[in-house]
């Protein structure tokens, strides 16, 4: 370092080396030992180790750094070393400077360090996929003045505001969409979500989180699509205001969100896997740089419409669907509402996006993809012709004559993931229903359907929940929907 340069210590290093509960010795140790394993024998000692402690050392040279990051399980720009802005030609180098430290979006070689954290991150991205409704439970408890009464223990939490006193009927709701709007604060880009994004390589960990499961975990629906971003809900109105984001946007978020919260709740060894008992912030970097989950401008909130499906009638009945935690990124293995999609355009051309900025014409467009096996709304395509095309003309015609109810319930959010449910119940006449859904398919790319129909009475409710395979907004529509029987049963 130049002699004009104050000398700072590296708190960083000093923090990880305590935390290891070793004393200078104990690091050089051990980091001579490591490189043994490489057949290297540097001379690395209590002084040494001090040096760059004391910031005497500002950036040492890269087979120390390597062995730092892997004997301390981080990448090398976490060890709180600061690169030299400048370095003078005349300067004596050992070896030369390495390129500048960067965020990666692929692994490059294998590393040992680099497979171990890989594989670690994918042993937690596999037990969250199968601990989802477990560990929003357990996540519920960190948000205990957000519960919604008669929901404890779902997974789910939202705001006083976010749910209405009774159901709203769909077409009294205003939408607006505003095509620039402020950046979010977060973005799943920061220093707080560092270790849920795995190395990429050793130097370097996956820029977000979207990028490690599209390397290390991709499902067979992975495609970063325009959607609906929701910024503000008014039920006095009745109104709810949307930007534009990304379906990756809401991935970095919360998916990285739920597998910070599975990492440190759950417990894995070779043949089981266990999840604690209590839930605590403690080591949430993340969650707690969050804060609020209810501040729609501090991190972009994805709406994804669910909606109750009731056969009316005398005997009325509701639809429920098993996603497959194989072929979705955000999920799977639960019963979820059928149908339910993100808020999103058929298409990215500018007249779908207009067109499609109906939470009508989404739960249409679900109806036909997830009960009908419908596959041509991928966004890829041109506008849908709503007044042309099947089912969407019988719908809207049954819509119009009464034949097709539909309410919007609320907003509640998923504790796991803090993602956002807009949850809505249609009520279909037994004739039109039957005619409408006559040729349903077993399957469909998210998965199998466990049941065609579950009497909507109390006892099923029960049994449902009892059953703990119910999402969050599963739960909370079918809770919602019957405390609402007498509104929505007529």
């Amino acid at each position: 370092m130049s002699p004009d340069e104050p000398r700072v210590p590296n708190t960083v290093l000093i923090a990880l080396r305590e935390r290891g509960g070793l004393s200078q010795q104990d690091l050089a140790d051990e980091l001579t030992n490591l490189a043994a394993r490489y057949g290297k024998h540097p001379q690395i000692t209590r002084k040494t180790i001090g040096r760059w402690e004391r910031g005497e050392v500002v950036w040492p040279q890269p087979f120390y750094r390597r062995l730092l990051a892997e004997f301390f399980g981080c990448a090398g720009d976490e060890l709180g070393f600061r690169r030299p802005r400048s370095v003078r030609p005349e300067q004596d180098q050992t070896e030369p400077l390495p390129a500048p430290l960067t965020f990666a979006t692929a692994p490059t070689t294998a590393e040992p360090h680099v497979e171990r954290d890989q594989e670690e991150w994918r042993q937690v991205r596999s037990a969250l996929g199968k601990h989802r409704r477990d560990l929003a439970v357990l996540a519920e408890a960190l948000y205990r003045d957000h519960r919604v009464p008669g929901l404890k223990n779902t997974g789910v939490i939202s705001a006083p505001n976010w749910i209405p006193a009774e159901p709203v009927p769909l077409d009294e709701i205003a939408l607006t969409l505003d095509s620039v709007v402020a950046e979010p604060t977060i973005t799943g880009a920061e220093p707080e979500s560092a270790l849920v994004r795995p190395l990429a390589t050793i130097d370097a960990r996956y820029r977000r989180y979207h990028d490690a499961i599209r390397d290390l975990a991709a499902p067979r629906l992975f495609e970063n699509r325009l959607c609906f971003r929701l910024l503000e809900l008014d039920w006095t109105q009745p109104s709810m205001h949307f930007g534009q984001m990304c379906f990756f946007d809401a991935v970095d978020t919360n998916e990285a969100l739920a597998h910070e919260f599975a990492a440190h709740h759950l417990s894995i060894d070779s043949d089981r896997e266990t999840v604690v008992p209590r839930a605590s912030m403690r080591r949430l970097t993340f969650r707690k740089l969050i804060a609020d989950p209810f501040d729609l401008g501090r991190r972009p909130l994805m709406g994804a419409i669910g909606t109750l499906t009731i056969r009316g009638g005398d005997s009325p009945s509701v639809v429920l669907h098993q996603r497959d935690s194989a072929r979705v990124s955000g999920g799977g293995g639960m019963a979820h509402l059928l149908p339910a999609g993100i808020f999103q355009p058929s298409s990215v051309i500018p007249a779908a996006v207009a067109a499609d900025f109906s939470i009508w014409r989404n739960i249409q467009r679900e109806y036909a993809e997830e009960l009908l096996g419908h596959d041509e709304y991928d966004g890829s395509g041109k506008p849908i012709r709503y007044d042309k095309l099947e089912p969407f003309t019988t719908m809207d015609e049954a819509l119009r004559d009464g034949h097709i109810r539909v309410f919007c319930l609320g907003v509640t959010l998923d504790a796991l993931t803090l993602a956002g449910d807009i949850l809505t119940v249609a009520i279909i006449a037994p004739d039109t229903y039957d005619e409408l859904f006559a040729n349903a398919v077993e399957t469909n790319s998210e998965g199998s359907m466990p049941a065609r129909a579950f009497p909507f009475e109390e006892n099923t409710l029960t049994w449902l929940h009892e059953s703990k395979r119910l999402s969050p907004g599963a739960a909370a529509a079918l809770h919602l929907a019957w405390s609402n029987r007498k509104v929505l049963l007529v």
